[in-house]
């Protein structure tokens, strides 16, 4: 079963939490607090690729949504996120959440893969 849209947000937020530059002096800010149907059906604020709009999920193919492989390698000439790090990829990257699961960066990758390969469930 896909992970829940509360699951991807707080690993988001956790990524952001731990990353060596604030992500709300970011452009995009912390875009994924928003509401579920805001988050599928919109746009990463302040970020173009080829002069387009980036949407949040990739309506043709999902699973190459930008935000899911920016956190493992650079995209459309922008950085590996979170700017500067560390990064979801790193060998011993993992997040605490807050019922005290430990999840590693690539069980994280997994799972966010995961979600949006399922179609971005917003319950899981």
């Amino acid at each position: 079963m896909a992970i829940t849209f509360l699951r991807l947000q707080e690993y988001l937020d956790k990524i952001a939490q731990k990353a060596n530059l604030d992500a709300n002096n970011s452009l995009h800010g912390l875009f994924w607090q928003t509401t579920f149907a805001e988050f599928v059906a919109g746009d990463v604020p302040n970020k173009r690729c080829a002069g387009a709009p980036v949407p949040i999920i990739d309506k043709i193919d999902p699973t190459k949504s930008a935000f899911c492989q920016i956190l493992q390698q650079g995209w459309c000439a922008m950085p590996q996120m979170p700017k500067t790090g560390p990064f979801v990829s790193d060998s011993n990257y993992s997040i605490t959440l807050a019922d005290g699961t430990v999840v590693t960066g690539q069980q994280i990758l997994s799972d966010i893969h995961a979600w949006l390969a399922a179609g971005s469930p917003e319950n899981g």
